[in-house]
């Protein structure tokens, strides 16, 4: 079999760019149908590891390789279907696990404070705190000012013995008014707090209180040494949180002026005052390595890595917790820690850390055309050290350097396994996938063909099969094998995918097959109307009048949207072609369409024909048809269509009409009287065709209003835009 030749691997590679998804300024996603992409696009991701997905997406990969996150695809949302996806391409919402909650719940603070300000008989006013007024994900030493924390110490009175009734209800009066607000003037904060506490224990809890109020306030030299203060106190809670909050007290002060008024990190911070902030949190978590604040303090460690630059410490940070499979060793769920190292880590660091996994993460990123900080050969093989325990992952990461970066597939494919595994992983998938997009690269599609069918029973891993089922499609239809997608035996089952090959390069006997065989009702009206669509704007007269022989006389009105390429509810029904031009909005009578084509098949450049025909078009919206729009290489889609010729366009058709002697006067003003609107009112075409220069405009307008003056179209023009 002959194959056709391909697109260069460098024209490939580059012809989807990031910003081509988001086709319009309302944020909107809309699927790319390739797996060839280097340029960064949230809305179209594959599940395999490549330059092009989104780092979140690439992260979460090589997490479900280690079982600390398993892959689980949210069901299609409405927009998504509507949009025109399936389950591959993928927006990286796809993979978010929806809204983050943070580790503790409002809800369960709000019960534990209200059980303990119960059994004190103590009544609160007010049950909103200052601390749950904040945006999630939003940073304030306010945050911990909230019911749980009020709860933990309210319940340390109640399990002190030393303390009297009246003393534990004191203290928690204080406590409940602290919740209101983070800022009091020194006058307040007296009056706020217990004045009629005795007892030495009381006391230290009061002397807590204080300084705590001061943190809130960000008085942190006075809140600091209220906690050291208490750091050896007696009481257990006490002793440990004061430790702890003489940690986070240094850390809100070291970085009181580390971000600018947009909220971005200064460079040169003074490394002293963070260098105290660690040493507290390493005596805390040395005192307490499983303390009531344990993961807090690593959390906050992790911030402190983070303000010195400290990327190496930093990305160890994250190897380790996000593949922690126990959850109570994170402080934030997986889903709130891959979007922190994403921000934190991913789109910062450029040198290589000695964590693996987020260098592998961070080398895709650098592998884009558009990154600002370029991956080299000799940066790559400088990494081996790092991957020594993970030698695949280094092989693929330089098959990807070959691939993408230097163009050179056939390079690519030394650096893959040529047998498959016994079982596909994401890596192991990603090999695959890279391995068989280089076969087809190189040109040897057969070979890239017998790969995709090979992988198919070993696609278990959600979305697998789905981007094999794509791949598949692809290599047939650039293989010449398009009726291959279509079988009975095909393993190609995905709608979207099917409904583009009919949609875009599907020939006549293919179309008319699946009128009749296709998969679903959804896929034989589509393939109908492609046919019948498709003979009709290709000036197919006689094939068009062969195949309406087969449509019901009232066809289902069942709207085809995507499946046509339309998107957001839009699209048409196959009533369309049993469009009666009777109603005559514009004045201008035309029969059926297939009466239009009857006419245009004994005659193609009659002018009642050529007028109805536009007509046809005009009313129901059928200029800028997306079937009409071929996919740029190397989408699915993108190959040479079946149906030849330029489609049928109104502009042309009405110039056709004006040229015409022989035209009636009532045929010729109306093509006069269209074609002007053609640029109506903004003075570009709508109507497809050549563009027509203004002269030629002015000059259907005079003749217009000077030999039709007298025509419904001649009195009612008014400008030729």
């Amino acid at each position: 079999m002959r194959i056709r030749s391909l697109t260069p691997l460098a024209l490939i590679i580059g012809a989807t760019l990031c910003g081509g998804a988001q086709a319009s300024s309302d944020d909107s996603c809309y699927p790319t149908w390739s797996l060839l992409r280097d340029s960064l696009d949230v809305c179209n991701n594959l599940p395999f590891l490549s330059p092009g997905n989104d780092s979140r997406v690439n992260l979460r990969l090589l997490l479900a390789d280690r079982q600390a996150l398993a892959l689980k695809p949210n069901a299609l949302s409405e927009d998504e279907r509507s949009e025109g996806y399936g389950p591959v391409p993928f927006a990286v919402t796809r993979l978010e696990e929806g809204e983050i909650e943070g580790d503790e719940s409002e809800e369960s603070g709000a019960a534990a404070l209200s059980d303990a300000l119960e059994r004190l008989g103590v009544k609160r006013d007010s049950t909103d705190s200052a601390g749950q007024a904040f945006l999630q994900g939003e940073g304030s030493r306010c945050r911990s000012n909230r019911d749980d924390s009020a709860a933990s110490f309210i319940g340390e009175l109640l399990s002190t013995p030393s303390l009297s009734d009246a003393e534990r209800q004191s203290l928690a009066r204080s406590r409940v008014q602290l919740l209101d607000s983070c800022t009091w003037e020194g006058e307040k904060q007296a009056a706020l707090l217990p004045a009629d506490v005795q007892s030495e224990q009381g006391k230290a809890f009061v002397t807590y209180l204080q300084a705590a109020s001061d943190f809130y306030s960000g008085r942190f030299a006075q809140a600091e040494t209220g906690f050291a203060s208490l750091s050896d106190n007696p009481q257990p809670w006490l002793k440990e949180t004061a430790r702890y909050m003489v940690a986070r007290t240094r850390l809100n002060d070291a970085q009181k002026d580390a971000f600018d008024e947009y909220g971005t990190l200064k460079d040169n911070l003074d490394p002293a005052p963070l260098a105290k902030v660690a040493e507290a949190f390493e005596q805390y978590l040395a005192a307490y390595p499983k303390g009531l604040y344990t993961r807090s303090a690593k959390g906050l460690m992790r911030r402190v890595h983070w303000l010195t630059n400290d990327f190496d410490t930093l990305a160890a940070d994250y190897d380790e917790l996000l593949t922690q499979r126990d959850d109570e060793q994170r402080n934030l769920p997986l889903e709130a820690l891959i979007q922190e190292a994403d921000n934190k880590l991913l789109m910062t660091v450029v040198e290589a850390t000695p964590a693996p996994l987020m260098t592998a993460t961070r080398d895709l990123m650098l592998m884009r055309p558009d990154s600002p900080a370029k991956m080299t050969r000799e940066t790559l093989l400088a990494q081996k050290a790092v991957f020594a325990g993970q030698p695949a992952m280094f092989d693929y990461l330089q098959a990807v350097f070959a691939f993408y970066i230097d163009k050179q597939p056939d390079e690519a494919l030394k650096h893959l396994p040529d047998a498959l595994p016994a079982q596909l992983d994401y890596l192991a998938f990603s090999q695959q996938t890279l391995r068989g997009l280089a076969l087809e690269a190189s040109g040897d599609l057969p070979g890239a063909q017998k790969l995709w069918l090979s992988l198919l029973p070993l696609a278990n891993e959600p979305l697998q099969r789905e981007q094999l089922e794509l791949a598949l499609a692809w290599n047939y239809e650039h293989g010449g094998q398009l009726a291959k997608v279509f079988a009975s035996d095909s393993p190609i089952q995905s709608a979207q995918v099917r409904l583009i090959l009919l949609g875009k390069v599907a020939d006549t006997p293919l179309l008319r097959q699946q009128i009749s065989r296709g998969i679903s009702d959804n896929e034989k009206a589509t393939a109908q109307f492609v046919l019948l669509y498709k003979d009709l704007l290709h000036s197919q007269y006689a094939a068009f009048a062969e195949d309406l022989k087969s449509l019901p006389e009232k066809p289902a009105d069942t709207k085809l949207g995507t499946s046509l390429g339309y998107v957001y509810g839009t699209g048409q029904t196959l009533q369309l072609f049993r469009w009666r031009g009777d109603k005559a909005e514009s004045g201008y009578t035309c029969p059926s369409i297939g009466e239009i084509a009857a006419v245009l098949q004994a005659d193609g450049k009659d002018a009642k024909g050529l007028n109805c025909l536009g007509e046809f078009i005009l009313r129901n919206g059928l200029d800028s048809m997306p079937l009409d729009q071929r996919p740029a290489a190397p989408q699915l889609g993108s190959s040479e269509p079946a149906f030849k010729g330029e489609v049928f366009s109104r502009l042309d058709g009405y110039q056709t009409v004006i040229a015409d002697a022989k035209a009636t006067k009532e045929d010729k003003a109306y093509a006069l009287f269209r074609a002007i609107n053609c640029y109506a009112p903004s003075g570009y075409n709508s109507c497809g065709g050549k563009e027509v220069e203004p002269s030629v405009r002015k000059g259907w307008f005079r003749q217009l209003k000077s030999t039709y003056s007298g025509t419904t179209w001649g009195k009612s023009l008014q400008y030729y835009w």
